[in-house]
């Protein structure tokens, strides 16, 4: 199989995807050992949504917490916090329940801290948003309307699922208390703290949250079944688990930059940070359900907890992140050893059980593309 042989497979099989999806748009992104590939597709008969150009912006969801957890690994790197502190030694200004304070931001950064994965107020805003008592998008704000605050209120009130340390639970909660936590550390707003530590050093001018003008033209715009579009989503505290934006030409950048952290031995503070966020903290069984709805059928069972990297037992060079918000859905895979990363970006996100089988069939294109022979 060579390159070009996958890459039509991987058109074909989008192509299928897309027919069901009005007005929707994916963006494909390849590297094999130094090769991009890079292709937009849209819906057949589309209207509105443009094809996608490799700097196309999208919203990412929750690969934001490969983002973060890169800060946090640098700080660590810096001597400035360890991912053993216990949350309480960063926050001691709350009036925090002993076993809250004791989670420790490893917990946080791997899922393992206990915290369910929505404090008790940012649920009442979601759950005021549903009954419409909003004006119009008011279902679309509850990130922007729950500031530090009421993370700070929550975390007073939190409650466990089970005792830190003891199994997985996905926490939105805890990873936005991470990022706070970082910029706190920091010293300066979480975004800058992003710019500064990551973002300027490898290079990646379109992965952000603040919109320039010229960024907001290149916004790939999502729509809805009557072509109407949709609004996006907006962020306080609790950026830094979701709230971030990018491009499929950063995404590789990120992911070549994660290869050759590795396989260049590079010794940086930035690259020692990308290897940390990528060892195995514990391996767990995972399995489709409320917790952890978006790994495939053929890709359940044992996988390993990176930083916010997720991992697979029998494959330990590769690591992957998916992100999912409102209308947007993405994937962000690297295997280290095959020198190999896959992005995708799309709009017009579905049900959970499309997105369950979409990330299948993109850790599928992903496994293929680890096979490529050497050239």
């Amino acid at each position: 199989m060579t390159i070009d042989t996958l890459v039509a497979d991987i058109e074909r099989q989008i192509g299928e995807y897309l027919t069901d999806c009005p007005e929707a748009t994916f963006s494909l992104g390849l590297t094999v050992r130094g090769q991009r590939v890079l292709r937009g597709f849209r819906t057949p008969g589309a209207e509105l949504a443009p094809v996608p150009e490799p700097d196309s912006i999208y919203e990412i969801g929750s690969i934001s917490k490969t983002f973060s957890n890169t800060v946090l690994a640098v700080l660590e790197d810096q001597g400035r916090l360890s991912i053993d502190d216990p949350i309480g030694k960063h926050l001691p200004f709350l009036n925090l329940a002993p076993d809250v304070a004791a989670i420790t931001l490893k917990q946080l950064a791997t899922h393992s801290s206990g915290l369910v994965s929505t404090g008790d107020i940012h649920l009442y805003y979601q759950q005021t948003e549903l009954r419409g008592e909003l004006p119009p998008f008011g279902t679309y704000t509850h990130y922007l309307r729950y500031r530090k605050e009421d993370l700070y209120s929550d975390l007073e009130t939190a409650k466990f699922a089970h005792p830190a340390g003891t199994g997985f639970l996905y926490s939105v909660m805890g990873m936005g208390t991470l990022g706070h936590i970082c910029e706190l550390v920091g010293g300066k707003p979480y975004e800058q703290l992003l710019r500064e530590l990551v973002l300027e050093p490898l290079g990646l001018t379109d992965t952000f949250y603040t919109i320039t003008l010229d960024q907001l033209q290149r916004m790939q715009v999502a729509f809805d079944a009557e072509g109407q579009p949709l609004p996006n989503w907006y962020h306080d505290v609790m950026m830094s688990q979701g709230g971030l934006r990018s491009t499929a030409n950063d995404l590789l950048g990120f992911a070549e930059a994660q290869i050759r952290a590795t396989t260049e031995n590079e010794d940086t503070v930035l690259a020692r940070a990308m290897r940390r966020t990528r060892q195995p903290y514990f391996s767990a069984h995972y399995e489709d359900g409320p917790d952890f709805p978006i790994i495939g059928s053929n890709w359940k069972g044992q996988v390993v907890q990176g930083l916010a990297w997720r991992g697979f037992t029998d494959r330990p060079a590769s690591w992957w992140h998916s992100g999912t918000t409102l209308f947007y859905h993405s994937g962000l895979a690297i295997d280290t050893e095959a020198r190999t990363g896959l992005v995708m970006l799309t709009t017009n996100r579905r049900t959970m059980t499309v997105i369950s089988q979409l990330n299948e069939l993109f850790l599928t294109w992903f496994e293929r593309a680890c096979l490529l022979p050497e050239s």
